[in-house]
């Protein structure tokens, strides 16, 4: 990153402060004649012998405070870059008013140029940051692809995880998403990577998150400026899938178009921001299942050719009512269109591995899915200690409707087709769910620690059905075996206490959260009714010891809750085809994970830890395959209990001048027990291992390349053991016009070999997941920013960050 600083001249600037005696407070604020606030000029306090009594410093707005100021005479002193430093006497006997007049320095300064660059990577004890701004692979590319470039990240499928330590929960600016499965996938890949500044890997956190989360939380930071006036940028990307032998369906070009734009305005009092994103394009995917049945290979491969847009509004503004109290509204708009068609081939192989039957289905589907979120928020400070109260109000809505139509067709091995195989459906489908949450956040300072405490009430209720329709020559009749009505009622109270303590080389944090859940489930069409209510509490801890300059030791421990998504709590069934199906579990309970760490690091060179955890009642999707009939069957259940210990190096440095590298390796050992007869249990080892690496070709560093692979040897996953798969991706980046142009090119996954296989043995039949989905692409992105460089704004948390991340 390159600063530049100027001397910037004008007539003079007003410093106005209130001074009181006895138990004083000192307060004020510093306003240009022209410009407004004048942030961060210095004002501090000295006896008539100077020595200093008290410090401070205006903050952004141009104010400050500092209290317990004694009676008697002082000389009060302000000074702010490009100005000279005025200094007056004072008698704090009485209620007092001071005006100082800051006058610029009579000659100007040279300018002063430092070039360095802003890790791209920074480990804490609780979290991992990881900086878009130096990403070149992140750059003009979806939240999909900037996710998978974060470091220990993985993106398999529908699933998103933390190399080693399971699968973790999303939110975007402090607010859990409100998908999660193909409907998370689509939403990240649908975000821009330029309206995002950062990522943040919370793998600990605290008793103010939410306790949902396996591994922990991925916060995705966007961008929202504190740039005076006017100010933001334009971004254009053209992006094409590589592919090898692709499936011929008359598409000559895969890959996506992509323009973003987002605007900010901010004066003394306000803090606006807009953001509009579009994105169309088409691009294949699919999965693969193959069944090894005692006599029979059931081999389905089903690849899917979507055209995709999705666009998306964002605005909100924060104003300032007073110097303690501010309030402001967000509101974001997205609607998702996915529509395209699945092609499934299922040859069904005899002992000798000859086709002895083929089946073909033909699917056509077209959903389209809308979401509209608003927040309400307030932020007061409490006295001069620098408590806080926060306070969200939240409603949230997200609404998919969708069709399908298809048929499905059996063959002889020889490929005639067989009449009565004939199977064709139709099919509609709602899902409409609304939240509603209330959040409130109290920081309180005292002598002691720093006291935290809060709470929230949700309410939820999801509306969902499926109707599915026998196609019988030109008449549709309703399949009541297969359709579905379904509510779901969900209500949740938390509450949650935690304090912080800085005592010596020891930093220590502890709290408690709790949370009752009342859930009221109601299958319309089977006229079944469950209900759950349950109270857990999730303690968490953190304490650091900062052995020197150099060392620092940390240990944490934490408990968390995953609960099921809403479709997987619906009991409707999904036609793959017209002999495999998806089901929901309405009677699927949460799961419950315990974590432990202890982390040493050494500078912000060397990060090593050695962790454990454990999963209980842990859940997962099943396909269990019938031997007597062709049909497959898919639902999740509450089976596993899961162990895991393992060790990690992290690995920081610049080898050289014109090099910035960052390395990681995982290794963990697995034991996974099932409580079902018919799935034994599995363990072994799984290792991950990463670099990525910048590369400066210039020495004002505006010409930068990136190189970044990583590898996942093969681990346990839930009941299953994964194959070995790895991603390399290269770029190359360069700033022009005073860096207010960023042109970037590069290539993500260029060995095609991300997609995972993952194995397993249900009912002593061996099953086999093949992942197609394609990352392979080449993109061109273009970025112009305007404005004037200066601190990003702190985005406001909003209240309903958990319930956002449960639809599927």
């Amino acid at each position: 990153m390159r600063f530049v600083n100027y001397l910037i001249l004008i007539p003079c600037v007003f410093l106005s402060v209130n001074i009181c005696y006895g138990q004083a407070q000192l307060g004020g604020s510093v306003t240009g004649l022209h410009d407004g606030p004048v942030p961060y000029a210095t004002v501090s306090l000295s006896d008539t012998q100077t020595k200093v009594a008290a410090v401070t410093q205006a903050d952004s707005t141009g104010h400050f405070t500092f209290n317990a100021l004694r009676s008697g005479y002082y000389n009060l002193a302000a000074h702010a870059l490009g100005y000279a430093e005025q200094v007056l006497p004072v008698d704090i006997s009485k209620d007092t008013l001071i005006h100082i007049v800051l006058k610029p320095l009579s000659r100007s300064l040279d300018e002063l140029t430092v070039v360095d660059t802003k890790p791209a990577i920074e480990r804490k004890a609780d979290r991992i940051i990881f900086d878009l701004s130096n990403s070149i692979a992140a750059a003009g590319s979806n939240g999909l692809a900037a996710l998978s470039e974060a470091p220990g990240v993985k993106i398999s499928g529908n699933s998103i995880s933390i190399a080693g330590k399971g699968t973790v929960s999303i939110m975007q600016d402090n607010r859990l998403l409100p998908l999660s499965g193909e409907d998370m996938i689509n939403y990240l890949k649908s975000l821009s990577a330029d309206q995002i500044s950062k990522i943040e890997i919370i793998t600990h956190p605290s008793a103010q998150y939410e306790a949902e989360g396996n591994a922990g939380l991925i916060n995705i930071v966007t961008k929202h400026s504190d740039k005076a006036g006017f100010s933001g940028n334009i971004q254009g990307s053209l992006l094409r899938f590589m592919f090898t032998n692709p499936p011929d369906y008359g598409v000559a070009n895969y890959g996506y178009a992509n323009g973003s734009a987002n605007l900010n305005y901010n004066n003394r009092r306000l803090s606006a921001y807009a953001g509009i994103s579009y994105l169309k394009g088409r691009e294949l995917e699919g999965y693969g299942i193959d069944v090894y049945y005692p006599g029979k290979h059931w081999a389905m491969k089903d690849t899917g050719d979507y055209k995709g847009s999705s666009f998306n509004l964002s605005g909100g503004a924060d104003y300032a009512l007073s110097s303690r109290t501010s309030s402001g509204v967000k509101y974001q708009f997205g609607k998702r269109v996915y529509d395209g068609a699945d092609h499934i081939h299922v040859p069904v192989y005899n002992k000798s591995g000859t086709v002895d039957s083929v089946l073909r289905t033909d699917a056509v589907y077209y959903p389209v899915a809308y979401s509209n979120a608003f927040n309400m928020h307030l932020l007061q400070d409490i006295g001069a200690s620098g408590g806080k109260l926060i306070l969200n109000a939240d409603y949230f809505n997200y609404y998919r409707h969708d069709r399908s139509d298809f048929e499905t067709n059996s063959y002889t091995g020889a490929g005639a087709l067989i009449p009565s195989g004939l199977k064709r459906y139709y099919d509609t489908t709602v899902q409409d769910i609304k939240v509603y949450t209330f959040k409130a956040d109290l920081e309180l300072p005292v002598s002691f620690a720093k006291l935290m405490m809060g709470g929230k009430v949700s309410f939820i209720d999801n509306y969902s059905n499926i109707y599915y329709y026998d196609k019988v020559d030109d008449e549709l009749i309703l399949n009541h075996e297969l359709s579905n009505e379904y509510r779901y009622i969900e209500n949740t109270q938390a509450l949650y206490a935690s304090g912080a303590k800085t005592a010596g080389k020891w930093k220590l944090s502890a709290g408690i959260r709790a949370e009752i859940t009342q859930t009221t489930g109601t299958s319309y069409f089977k006229n079944e009714k469950t209900a759950d209510n349950y109270l857990k509490l999730f303690p968490s801890f953190l304490a650091t010891y900062t052995a020197d300059k150099e060392n620092s030791f940390s240990l944490t421990f934490d408990k968390r809750i995953h609960r099921p998504t809403f479709w997987d709590l619906n009991p409707y069934k999904s036609l793959m085809t017209a002999y495999s199906y998806v089901e929901g579990n309405p009677y699927l309970q949460p799961e419950y994970i315990s974590n432990i760490e202890l982390t040493h690091a050494y500078k912000s060179l060397l990060t090593t830890s050695f962790y454990f955890n454990i999963i209980n009642n842990g859940f997962t999707q099943v396909t269990y395959a019938d031997v007597d009939s062709n049909y497959i069957h898919t639902t999740p259940l509450n089976f596993i209990k899961t162990r895991r210990i393992g060790f990690s190096e992290s690995l920081s440095f610049r080898p050289f001048r014109w090099m910035e590298s960052d390395n990681q390796v995982n290794g963990y050992y697995t034991i996974a027990r099932s409580g079902l007869p018919y799935i034994s249990g599995i363990d072994g080892w799984g290792v991950y291992m990463a670099t990525n690496n910048t590369f400066f070709f210039n020495k004002e560093k505006t010409i930068t390349g990136n190189l970044g692979f990583w590898c996942q040897f093969p681990e346990i996953d839930h009941f299953g053991r994964s194959d070995t798969y790895y991603k390399l991706d290269v770029g190359v980046q360069g700033l022009v016009f005073k860096k207010k142009l960023s042109l970037s090119l590069d290539a993500v996954d260029v060995l095609q070999s991300s997609a995972a296989v993952i194995r397993s043995t249900v009912n002593n039949i061996h099953e086999t997941y093949t992942n197609f989905q394609v990352f392979s692409n080449i993109k061109f992105t273009a970025t112009w920013n305007f404005g004037n460089n200066t601190r990003e704004r702190t985005p406001v948390k909003t209240g309903n960050e958990e319930e956002r991340s449960r639809v599927n």
